[in-house]
């Protein structure tokens, strides 16, 4: 018992150290890509950093458990998905591999560490997959609307960790994340073996939408979901497939080459009389896509096939993205991947307008996922995840920073308070 105390007790210590210790030097091989930029200096500014994810576990014995049965693989652990409420970041981490013991986590930023231990949310029960499939399974992303609600989409089946269906989960975050609500989607709209919802955004009116991308690649497209009817549908169009030409680019040390569809997805903000508008781009593409909310809202629209007459080319970035977002004045931050940084857009105006606001080749080494606080800033998640999801590759815990969460003060809010 004392031996296992104490190796729990090293490896928090060792946790919080690591950072002292480590260096972080770029290759000297590497020839970093060539930007344009607004400005000349480095804008987002790293606020956490990990080597390898871990958990504030139950005790010593838990945690120690955990590492000898293998529910815990410390460097098969990679953060995607990130949002903001009150004092909290919370992180997905996605059960692309074995050893993820939570799928759903978040961190007090109240703390000030800059290596945080993760606490599961709502619990650590809710995380165990083997228990039942009303338990989160594979979490990839999640948005909190303006009531405190966070709808989580619980649909990463790309492989073979789970036999369980497709759902969204509502977590009340005001009564300590007390589920409200969860909706299966039948197999045809996102299927069990081999769906992958991605992102996902939410319309607050008309009795709640929310839009979710589902990157399979077996049926790539974007599920409408009505909470007031309790359904779900979805739109297929050539729109939200890769673009041969658009498939390879170098990130760190290697080109990627994966066919990847329909990744990130924005809605613009609510304005009175004004109607809504959802963008949403592949990540193997150049080209920003939109479509108006009342086409996708038509049931009548999208079984007809009538709804594509209403997409929208919004034409070409200088390069491919991941995850985008919209703040409540209509000002779309896009990632950049081979240009390691974040670029920005008024969607009001031509797309040749758009630049990149900053770039870094040692800190945004794939730039993921972009989210808002209340407090005027735009965090930004990146996070190496080629090598979590390509079999292939072998991630390694070393002395260099795998992740990171930046912040950068933009002065708004998200598009669900404009």
């Amino acid at each position: 018992m004392q031996f296992k105390a104490a190796l729990w007790l090293y490896s928090v210590i060792y946790h919080y150290l690591a950072s002292y210790l480590s260096t972080n030097v770029p290759s000297e091989d590497h020839v970093p890509n060539v930007v344009q930029r607004s400005g000349e200096l480095s804008n987002f500014k790293v606020v956490y950093h990990w080597r390898y994810l871990n958990f504030t576990w139950n005790s010593p014995d838990d945690y120690h458990h955990a590492i000898t049965s293998g529910r815990y693989i410390p460097e098969n652990n990679a953060p995607t998905g990130m949002k903001l409420h009150l004092n909290r970041l919370f992180l997905t981490i996605p059960r692309f591999r074995k050893g993820v013991p939570a799928t759903l986590n978040y961190i007090d930023m109240v703390e000030g560490h800059q290596q945080p231990l993760l606490t599961p949310f709502p619990d650590w029960k809710s995380n165990d997959e083997a228990i039942s499939c009303s338990n989160l399974q594979s979490v990839q992303s999640m948005e909190i609307d303006t009531g405190g609600i966070m709808w989580v989409i619980d649909g990463v089946r790309i492989n073979n960790s789970t036999l369980c269906p497709v759902k969204l989960v509502l977590l009340d975050l005001k009564n300590g994340g007390l589920l409200v609500h969860t909706y299966v989607f039948p197999d045809r709209i996102s299927s069990r073996n081999g769906g992958f919802l991605n992102d996902i955004v939410i319309d607050e009116s008309d009795g709640n939408y929310a839009y979710i991308t589902d990157n399979s690649p077996i049926d790539p497209g974007i599920v409408v979901y009505s909470r007031r009817r309790n359904t779900s549908w979805k739109l297929r169009d050539k729109s939200m497939l890769p673009e041969p030409h658009a498939v390879q680019f170098p990130v760190d040390d290697l080109v990627f080459g994966n066919a990847v569809p329909v990744d990130g997805i924005a809605l613009s903000p609510a304005r009175t009389g004004k109607p809504r508008t959802i963008f949403y781009c592949a990540i193997s593409s150049y080209t920003i896509y939109s479509v108006p909310t009342s086409a996708v809202k038509n049931r009548l629209l999208v079984k007809s096939g009538l709804w594509t007459s209403m997409i929208k080319n919004e034409g070409q970035k200088s390069g491919q993205s991941d995850g985008i977002v919209i703040d409540e004045l209509s000002t779309m931050y896009l990632t950049m991947l081979p240009q390691y940084g974040v670029a920005s857009w008024n969607i009001k105006q031509p797309i040749s307008t758009l630049e990149i606001i900053d770039s870094n080749r040692e800190t945004m080494i794939w730039p993921d996922g972009l989210a808002f606080d209340q407090n005027g800033f735009l965090y930004l998640i990146s996070n190496k995840i080629y090598n979590y999801i390509d079999s292939t590759r072998a991630p390694l815990i070393n002395n260099q920073s795998q992740f990171r969460v930046l912040r950068v003060f933009v002065g708004t809010r998200s598009y669900l308070y404009g």
